[in-house]
């Protein structure tokens, strides 16, 4: 087991110095002097003559917004909205458009009234990015960004950069990938621990697949969670968010009974209630995708209410509870 620890250290280190030596160099590249975009405007609704309305209209309500600054807050019962930016009238060759957080399932990106960009997510995921090169010739355009969503979110939530095409595509490469790396890392502890087990005594056989699940369901958190695969592999994007649930509702019961069997040893019958209760609710929450699913997502607010809102306190009170026993 020593020989495996020090792969898995080795493993880790190599990986750490690859991400410290890259990520930098994303900075480092950056030119000192930035072209940027002061302000951009948003436009709740979205109007039926599309973008040439938009375009044409001067009578649309507006709302002005600092660059970098997060967007008002959604009126109720709004599923749609514009974003417009104007480019600076000077742009050097291979610049590039990048705005790193997004809340919308569907996004149009027009320069002037033509369709340069469309990414579009039929499940329910909502965390986008875009990145999008410009020139010379779009000097002074303006760009609209129709946002659109079937979830609760819709907003721009980080500053629209303006900078050099291969800068902003590393950024856009790496922004996720420590959590990849973190998943990876965690599936191939997964892997090699019942290599390892075997040549203990039956007797911690049970710790450690409680330690390989554990590391198997957080590994496939990490990487599911990062936007990189549902922006990249969006064919499969159900698929992910699939796995991520499931690991999920794996995952938190399967650590309360590691902690229970390690920590606890069976002194505190509150744990033990509550990891039946995690048990009964993990598997109350898979029925439910399951259905939400079969119907067309026709539940999604239901599941989400249940995944999400009520998934969370539950978690707060599991780790509450671990601290105080």
């Amino acid at each position: 087991m020593k020989l495996i620890f020090q792969m898995v250290m080795k493993y880790l280190l190599v990986a750490m110095i690859g991400f410290g030596i890259v990520v930098p160099q994303v900075y480092a590249e950056t030119p000192k002097e930035k072209l940027t975009i002061p302000d951009w405007s948003i436009m709740w609704g979205n109007p039926q003559g599309g973008i040439e309305e938009v375009r044409t209209d001067p009578s649309k309500e507006w709302i002005t917004v600092k660059n970098g600054k997060t967007s008002p807050e959604k009126p109720a019962e709004v599923s749609s909205a514009w974003i417009k930016f104007q480019l600076p009238a000077q742009i050097p060759i291979d610049y590039g458009i990048y705005i790193q957080g997004i809340h919308a399932q569907n996004i149009w990106i027009y320069m002037d009234d033509h369709l340069i960009q469309e990414i579009s997510f039929d499940f329910a995921f909502d965390k986008q990015r875009v990145l999008f090169p410009i020139g010379n010739e779009e000097a002074g355009k303006v760009v609209y960004v129709k946002l659109e969503t079937s979830m609760g979110r819709l907003d721009i939530h980080s500053a629209i950069m303006l900078d050099n095409y291969t800068v902003l595509t590393r950024a856009f490469l790496l922004y996720d990938f420590l959590n990849i790396i973190l998943g990876c890392v965690f599936l191939f502890i997964a892997l090699i621990i019942p290599i390892g087990s075997l040549c203990l005594r039956k007797g911690r056989d049970a710790s450690w697949v409680l330690i390989s699940v554990l590391n198997l369901t957080l590994g496939i958190i990490f990487i599911t969670y990062s936007s990189f695969i549902y922006i990249n592999f969006t064919n499969h994007g159900g698929l992910y968010i699939t796995l991520f649930d499931l690991s999920l509702a794996v995952f938190l019961p399967t650590l309360t009974y590691y902690f229970e069997k390690t920590f606890a040893d069976g002194k505190y019958k509150l744990i033990r209630w509550f990891r039946k209760f995690q048990v009964v609710y993990s598997v109350f929450l898979i029925i439910i995708m399951l259905i939400n699913q079969f119907y067309g997502s026709r539940f999604s607010e239901a599941y989400f209410f249940a995944s999400v809102t009520v998934l969370g306190y539950i978690m707060i009170c599991q780790f509450i509870l671990m601290c105080y026993c």
